[in-house]
């Protein structure tokens, strides 16, 4: 016993004395499964076992939760000094997501921090396809050039071009060269210059942009003005491995660190489902086992009543022939024969008679332990013909054997047209991709 169980127990036993736990079906439950176990101990491993596996389920989560909480705020911190490390002088743009903590709350960017940048090498000439796609380059977010409202991608590279591009406005308060868009109550029309540049070769390109009606509200004005400052502070750092980011923003502290999405508390609250869950299917679980040993012994009850009918016909005594029929059970099941509730509850019987109890009682209590009728039946068969001394036991056996095997047709019967129904539906999608196989050709040979 570890120390989780023994934990489990001292729960158990505290919330036991207080009524908060124990259901009464669970407890008859047990009685008709296990009636030659201590009912006591056995509801008290029960319930522990059912408390164990849903703390199990909700320790294993919490712990993923918290690795999961701690790899988060990993990811989240930035480098010491408030810094971003730049990626290798071939390595790609990379796109950051920052959070900005502020007094009015948080608020979250995305923007691409640019490589150590150093002398290009190496470079292909491709001017002309470059003109045709500079404007789908620099839109950005935008759906075009003509309809710009959101900022323009005037960068110094574009992925795929070995140019030098280098960038210039023809107003400035309205498009900056680094792209910045700030709009007004009416639509403007600015032409941006290019100067591209490779080695020693220089192109001039220009550019004209249409910018729509500004639309925005205070807080997003507020969320754009923040972006520029942020993007113009991370142009001036490129040459340099580390990107400080700045710690006052339009006078306001600023914390910064990475927005990344941390699901541990809804890995921590999945568990707990998870745990109350499997408390609760335990329940029903241990029901579908009394159900199902419930319709195995309806189907065994003709084969002991056959047996009763034999050794009674053969001339044994009533107790002689029940004795017999469990000991032969139990024989089978030392050698390895699989276990049958109906024979462990004649055992369970045989020992009480050995323990002194009356041969009524002991038929009496072995009907109403199984809970079904027809042995209640049998039970009260058994007991009449011992109160009463009647002769007839044996006929009235045989007509049990019958109303028993008559049972047992109509109960084969019912689970065949269970399984019919069952198969109703997957017998109802192979139709119809039957229908699917055969039509498809016919429609297509009609050109639909």
């Amino acid at each position: 016993m570890g120390p989780l169980r023994k934990t489990v127990l001292c729960l158990y036993d505290f919330l036991n004395r207080r009524r908060l736990l124990v259901r009464p079906g669970v407890r008859a439950d047990l009685e008709r499964l296990y009636p030659d176990k201590d009912q006591e101990q056995l509801q008290r491993n029960y319930y522990a076992e059912k408390l164990e596996k849903s703390l199990l389920v909700i320790l294993g989560g919490s712990v993923l939760a918290i690795f999961l909480a701690l790899r988060t705020a990993g990811e989240r911190s930035l480098e010491p000094g408030n810094a971003l490390r730049r990626g290798a002088v071939l390595d790609e743009a990379g796109e950051v997501t920052l959070e900005a903590v502020l007094d009015g709350g948080k608020e979250r960017f995305s923007l691409w921090v640019e490589p150590v940048q150093l002398c290009a090498e190496e470079a292909e000439s491709c001017y002309r396809e470059f003109c045709e796609k500079l404007p789908e380059l620099i839109a950005g977010e935008n759906a075009s050039l003509l309809e710009v409202n959101q900022k323009l991608d005037l960068l110094e590279k574009y992925a795929g071009y070995p140019f030098d591009v280098e960038w210039r406005s023809h107003n400035m308060d309205r498009v900056t060269s680094a792209g910045t868009v700030r709009l007004t109550h009416e639509a403007t029309e600015v032409r941006l210059q290019a100067k591209v540049s490779y080695g020693e070769t220089e192109w001039q390109q220009e550019v004209t942009v249409r910018l729509l009606p500004e639309e925005l509200t205070f807080q997003e004005r507020r969320n754009r003005e923040l972006a520029e400052e942020l993007l113009a502070a991370e142009e001036e750092d490129r040459t340099k491995e580390y990107w400080v980011l700045p710690e006052r923003v339009q006078g306001m502290p600023v914390k910064w660190r990475r927005a990344v999405q941390d699901n541990s508390l809804i890995l921590w609250i999945g568990a707990l489902l998870a745990g109350v869950l499997v408390y609760r299917m335990s329940d029903r679980d241990l029901h579908d086992r009394l159900e199902k040993q419930r319709i195995h012994m309806k189907r065994e009850y003709s084969d002991v009543v056959h047996k009763l009918a034999l050794y009674l016909g053969a001339g044994m005594t009533l107790q002689g022939a029940f004795g017999k029929i469990a000991a032969e059970y139990e024989r089978k099941k030392i050698n390895g024969g699989p276990r049958s509730p109906t024979y462990e509850e004649m055992l369970y019987t045989c020992r009480e008679l050995k323990a002194g109890i009356s041969e009524s009682e002991a038929y009496e209590h072995f009907g109403r332990r199984t809970g079904l009728q027809e042995y209640i039946r049998l039970g009260t068969l058994m007991t009449q013909n011992l109160k009463k001394g009647s002769s007839s036991l044996l006929p009235r056996l045989h007509e049990e054997a019958g109303m028993a095997q008559s049972e047992q047709l109509k109960m084969g019967r019912k689970l065949g047209e269970e399984a019919s129904t069952k198969l109703l539906l997957p017998m109802v999608m192979m139709l119809g991709v039957v229908m699917v196989i055969v039509m498809l050709p016919a429609f297509s040979s009609m050109g639909l």
